[in-house]
């Protein structure tokens, strides 16, 4: 039995070693030979084994060599092999798509001379990525040449294999013997700008005072010409400093002076001068300034480019030489950088001054290696003429990111509960290493004693230069970038690579000589900053998590802009009827990604501390854990609600949100299904009143729109009232109910509609009723009668909607949850057909009130009476309330011991009396409230008999009860009669 298992593993590792060796293979039959050895030795294996899943496994595995064999024999030509690559311990590429090879099917080599479409991107976007197979979240590069097609999981993939066909997107770098790095070209929106949104973008680009219009073409070469007879560009006005670097300030110095800084080489400069390239590494830092942030950026995007892949910083400075591939310096000091801010790229002009310390202190980035080196200072410059100077406290490093390179941003919460290492771990690791995300890290605020035992700085950003993993351990190689920072104190990994095999350390002689990550010869010596660290020490002691993500991983992208006015007034925050609302729809179902970008506002003339180019909300107050003490800007999130495309009234229901982020940029990633169309809501919380413009990007591989979202009911009633002292009747429940305001909903037509009430005082919970009340004003109610209403009473704002309202007169009655709160409100009415809403007068309106004496039913009485005597010909319409039940020992037995009542005004007593009127057409009503209808008294009326107010209840509720009520007259006449007291009138 274990020679048998023996043979079986011996076969199996043939097998793995000719499919690593024909990745390699020099020629067609080479590569044929290899193909059929991998075969030979899964048949063997197969006829060994008798598990079912692992024969499972490996008639696949035969099955795609043999596939592999045909391409191979069908191919007519055959790239020549580049040299073998060396094999290192640590060589993570080669490893990896060994690893992909031996664990999945095997597909025919693709050939450099007819690339085929690839099975699946390998990367994976879901939002639940696979913990069991690290290679499960996969990376968003095909392998190449003589490398083996890959196919993944279906389930790790969430179905991408169908929906990203993606290689046409793809551009092969010069050939190596490494897995080929192919470049994502990122997606543009195909949505055509509206007229308004043409004139917000260009409005947007002022900043600071500083005009950086939209990105149109590449700048001239004659615009950095020196012309005979001009001085040498310089800027509108010089950034501002801190008073911390006013400290060491010295003077604008043009660049051929400033580097390498003069505090280097103090005395001879002959020969010096700034370069724009270097064949070694680079090695950025900052030191008396505060852009901790943009400094990691611009490690990231540079130890990215080390890795073997395209520039993604230095190619954003003009003027470029495209066949050097890096910038070259002006005579006239005049340099345009391309950012992508406030909605677009756009043209940031900068000169080549730099801030120069008259100590050894620098005061703008520098490279630790390459001291010359002048791009990463422009490139910063131009930035912080953005954010309004070289005193800009930093940000969050994936928000920089965005700006300088336009790749995705999204902010990790380490400290969230919901937070899983190996789940965290397989989203970014393979991207990471196919530069398909940037990782940088971030501090929270930290105690002295922690920054030293840790050796971290407390609320201070990180790059992540490099990922490993091992058996045992998940590592990053992190750097301070600040130059007199700290180094990693705390626990370090036992299987931590050598600082000399970082990749971050790799001279770059071409694009691709960084992915052989074992090259020792041509490593530069780590700083003491950069050191390795366990995932889960990063999660313990960092805070956030900072990644941009490639927007080559999409196909599809479109945009819109958009401007939104906060009022000073807060709404409440159910209500979103006026918040900007988005018509999503999606061809074919799988991840789409949302990103909400708030634009810098210009304020030259207002602090820095309120602007939110300067302080963009990222920066909290001491009392908060993220904080540098600057104003807090709000906060902003994404909705998503299944709402057909039409807008949404109210925040009740909703398929996925985003975080409330207090950053320019918030994400929302989200699945959406097939041929469906969504209602994508933006929510906001505290920013302060102002008017503010966005921009909305989703991003999806399949066929999408996005534009704003359709109003349901077009046509707009509205009316803006209150509640008095005499009209705030409360809920359902109180006897003075109907004393709410009413309004007459007339439908002229079968429609639609819906009904929202508002109001500003959000401690007062509100309620809408719609009912069949003839327009007139309501008295009693039934359940039967109610049509629609709001359901529960809540705070600031209620929604009701009915569908397939029948023409006809209906009543609205808008209550509060208490009797007696006053407060404004507004009801809003919205049809599909034209309606008509007035307010119904209220009970009295215009008419003399007198009130009674209480009326008082003993525990034996039914019936109580009081003498009317008309003086004048007069209106006069009655109403009784019930006030209270008791019992002898004075317990108010409240509304529950209530009798049904009658209410009437009667000619005579006794048999022959004759009602005069009555309150429900002379039935008894189980109502807390009772009331005549309007009739007309004449004195002579006392010449046949006298005239009697009378109310009658139906019978006792049962013991000795006592019920009281209030009775009220509304006439229309002054002094038009004298009413008597109340008395026992049964018999």
């Amino acid at each position: 039995m274990a020679d048998r298992a023996t043979q079986l593993e011996a076969c199996k590792a043939a097998a793995s070693k000719s499919k690593l060796q024909l990745q390699a293979a020099a020629s067609k039959d080479e590569a044929l030979e290899l193909a059929i050895d991998v075969a030979e030795n899964l048949v063997k294996a197969l006829k060994l084994t008798s598990d079912p899943e692992e024969r499972k496994n490996l008639k696949s595995q035969c099955r795609a060599i043999m596939d592999v064999a045909d391409g191979i024999k069908t191919s007519k030509d055959w790239p020549s092999a580049a040299p073998a690559t060396q094999n290192t311990k640590h060589g993570e590429v080669e490893r990896w798509a060994v690893d992909v090879a031996e664990s999945d099917p095997l597909g025919p080599p693709r050939l450099q001379s007819n690339p085929q479409p690839p099975s699946a991107i390998l990367v994976d976007l879901s939002l639940n990525p696979g913990t069991d197979n690290p290679t499960a979240s996969g990376n968003s590069h095909t392998l190449t040449s003589t490398t083996l097609q890959t196919s993944h999981d279906p389930d790790d993939l969430a179905n991408l294999e169908e929906k990203q066909k993606r290689d046409e997107h793809r551009q092969d770098l010069p050939t190596v013997s490494h897995p080929r790095v192919r470049k994502l070209e990122p997606p543009i929106s195909t949505r055509k700008l509206t007229r308004k949104e043409a004139i917000l973008l260009l409005k947007a680009s002022v900043v600071n005072g500083f005009k950086c219009p939209p990105w149109d073409k590449n700048p001239a070469s004659s615009e950095f010409a020196l012309v005979e007879g001009y001085d040498l560009y310089t800027d509108e006005r010089e950034l501002g400093l801190s008073a911390y670097q006013y400290q060491f300030f010295e003077s604008w110095v043009r660049a051929p002076k400033a580097l390498p800084p003069p505090s280097m080489y103090p005395n001879d400069r002959n020969g010096l001068g700034p370069v724009m390239g270097t064949t070694r590494s680079i090695d950025l830092v900052q030191d008396a300034a505060t852009d901790c942030s943009v400094v990691a950026s611009l490690c990231a995007g540079i130890a990215r480019a080390e890795r073997g892949h395209e520039q993604m910083l230095s190619n954003m400075i003009w003027p470029f030489d495209k066949n050097r591939g890096k910038p070259v310096l002006t005579s006239n000091g005049k340099y345009v950088v391309r950012l992508n801010f406030n909605g677009c790229w756009r043209k940031v002009v900068i000169d080549d001054r730099l801030p120069v310390s008259n100590t050894h202190r620098l005061l703008h980035v520098v490279d630790r290696h390459n001291p010359a080196l002048l791009w990463p200072a422009l490139l910063e410059k131009a930035y912080l003429k953005v954010r309004g100077g070289y005193d800009f406290p930093g940000s969050n490093s994936c928000g920089d990111l965005w700006t300088l390179t336009g790749w995705i941003p999204e902010q990790v919460y380490l400290q969230e509960t919901d937070t899983v290492p190996s789940q965290l771990w397989n989203r970014i690791y393979n991207s990471f290493l196919y530069g398909d995300v940037l990782v940088t890290v971030g501090t929270g605020k930290m105690s002295t004693r922690q920054e030293r035992e840790l050796g971290l700085e407390g609320q201070h950003s990180y790059v992540v230069l490099d990922m490993k993993e091992t058996d045992d351990d998940k590592l990053l190689l992190v750097k301070n970038p600040w130059v007199e920072g700290k180094g990693w104190r705390g626990p370090r990994p036992s299987t931590a690579p050598l600082l000399a095999t970082s990749s971050s350390s790799v001279v770059s002689k071409s694009g691709t000589d960084a992915l052989n990550r074992d090259n020792a010869s041509t490593m530069d010596k780590a700083h003491p900053t950069t050191f390795w660290i366990d995932l889960e020490q990063v999660i313990q002691h960092f805070e956030s998590l900072y990644l941009n993500w490639n927007p080559g991983l999409f196909r599809f992208r479109q945009d819109i802009h958009f401007d939104w006015r906060i009022e000073s007034r807060r709404p409440t925050e159910a209500c979103i009827e006026k918040h900007p609302q988005f018509s999503f729809w999606s061809k074919e179902a799988g991840v789409v990604w949302f990103l909400l970008s708030r634009h810098f506002r210009d304020d030259p003339d207002d602090p820095l501390e309120t602007s939110d180019a300067f302080n963009d909300g990222s920066i909290r107050p001491e009392t908060q854990i993220y904080s540098s003490g600057e104003p807090l800007k709000g906060y902003m999130s994404i909705f998503v609600c299944n709402g057909h495309g039409y807008r949404h009234y109210i925040k009740d229901t909703y398929l996925e949100s985003g975080p409330y982020v207090c950053t320019p940029q918030s994400l929302l990633r989200w699945e959406a299904d097939a041929d469906k169309t969504y209602t994508i809501v933006i929510d906001q919380d505290e920013l302060p009143p102002s008017q503010y413009t966005f921009s909305l990007s989703a991003f999806s591989n399949s066929n999408m729109t996005l534009e704003p979202a359709t109003l349901k009911y077009p046509i707009q009633k509205t009316i803006r009232s209150e509640w008095t002292k005499h009209t705030a009747g409360g809920g359902t429940s109180s006897t003075r109910y109907f004393e709410n305001p009413q309004y007459m909903l007339e439908i002229h037509e079968k429609c639609s509609l819906a009904i929202m009430l508002t109001s500003t005082t959000h401690g007062n919970p509100l309620h809408v009723k719609l009912a069949l009340g003839h327009g007139k004003r309501l008295y009693r109610l039934q359940s039967r009668d109610v049509l629609v209403d709001s359901g529960d009473h809540r705070g600031g704002c209620v929604f009701a909607e009915i569908n397939d309202l029948q023409p006809g007169l209906y009543t609205v009655i808008c209550s509060l949850f208490e009797g007696g709160m006053t407060g404004d409100f507004t009801l809003r009415v919205d049809s599909t057909r034209e309606t008509t809403l007035k307010p119904i007068p209220r009970d009295g309106a215009g008419l003399l009130a007198m009130k009674l004496s209480p009326a008082c039913f003993g525990p034996n009485v039914h019936k109580v009476a009081a003498p009317l005597v008309p003086r004048r010909l007069a209106s006069y319409t009655i109403v009784a309330r019930f006030i209270k039940a008791t019992s002898p020992r004075s317990h108010d037995l409240g509304m529950l011991a209530r009798s049904p009542l009658r209410l009437s005004v009667e000619l005579g007593r006794g048999p022959e009396r004759k009602f005069l009127v009555a309150s429900e057409g002379g039935e008894y009503a189980d109502s807390a409230t009772v009331r005549s209808e309007s009739i007309h008294l004449d004195p002579t009326l006392l010449r046949q008999d006298d005239i009697w107010i009378v109310l009658d209840r139906l019978s006792g509720p049962g013991g000795s009860v006592e019920e009281w009520y209030d009775v009220e007259l509304f006439i229309d006449m002054p002094q038009a009669c004298t009413i008597g007291v109340w008395r026992n009138w049964d018999g």
